[in-house]
């Protein structure tokens, strides 16, 4: 999914892994956000130019990128967390049932009905359609279901993040849903040196759907410029989302 942020990203020193169950690491134990936020670390520690990161995530990524700041925020220079649901999406507790993954990993079997969910995503390029049509095949129900178990089970912000000092953008994209769009407000309501925004006509695809517009939000940010975009919508602390 971040083929658009390797190239546009050229000129720096980019670590992209795989989560376990996720692309070239499903057989890495089953997904943890903790355990997820601890390896980054580590990575980060090895690997990362003088020991520290610009760290973007997206959806559980963003979860984990929150997780991250709670425990080793010194590893971080910048941090984008794109589309961290932090609030219970309305109906989430009735259909976060092992059956419903079941139900979903059987349709998924079919070739028209996976290539139809794929097409729901809006790929830029056939490569990135090809690959998610290979990791439908992959995926189990169990797998599935430890996924969003994860999301489920940990809405609620972690401690510590209230003395986090790294400069944070918190996104979400401007048709996501309310809890999503109100999930900005309560990070940058916890989170001191951060600012919120929504991505215009952004739904939760926004990072190769709307690459260019993303991309150059990052760059700006992590180079401390001002994000000042026709394509955003800056958001005020401490307001209820208005609409949707």
């Amino acid at each position: 999914m971040w083929s658009k942020q390797v190239g546009y990203f050229k000129d720096y020193h980019c670590l992209i892994p795989d989560l376990p169950e996720h692309g070239k690491s499903i057989n890495e134990g089953n997904i943890s956000i903790k355990d997820s936020a601890s390896h980054i670390a580590e990575l980060i520690e090895k690997h990362a130019n003088g020991g520290k990161a610009n760290l973007v995530g997206h959806s559980l990524g963003a979860k984990i990128t929150v997780e991250l700041l709670s425990i080793r925020p010194e590893l971080i220079s910048h941090a984008v967390i794109a589309s961290a649901l932090c609030r219970p999406i309305p109906f989430m507790k009735l259909s976060h049932k092992p059956f419903v993954y079941r139900l979903t990993i059987s349709m998924l079997k079919s070739k028209w009905v996976a290539s139809l969910a794929v097409k729901q995503f809006k790929f830029p390029d056939k490569a990135l359609e090809e690959n998610c049509l290979k990791e439908f095949q992959e995926l189990t129900s169990d797998a599935l279901y430890r996924i969003y178990n994860e999301l489920y089970q940990n809405l609620k912000l972690p401690q510590g993040l209230g003395k986090v000092n790294v400069p944070t953008l918190v996104i979400a994209g401007e048709k996501e849903s309310k809890a999503m769009r109100q999930s900005v407000i309560d990070i940058v309501n916890t989170i001191p040196n951060s600012e919120g925004i929504l991505m215009k006509k952004g739904l939760h695809t926004y990072p190769w759907v709307l690459h260019e517009n993303f991309n150059k939000t990052i760059e700006q940010w992590i180079n401390d410029k001002q994000v000042a975009n026709d394509f955003i919508i800056h958001l005020p602390n401490t307001v209820s989302i208005p609409y949707g």
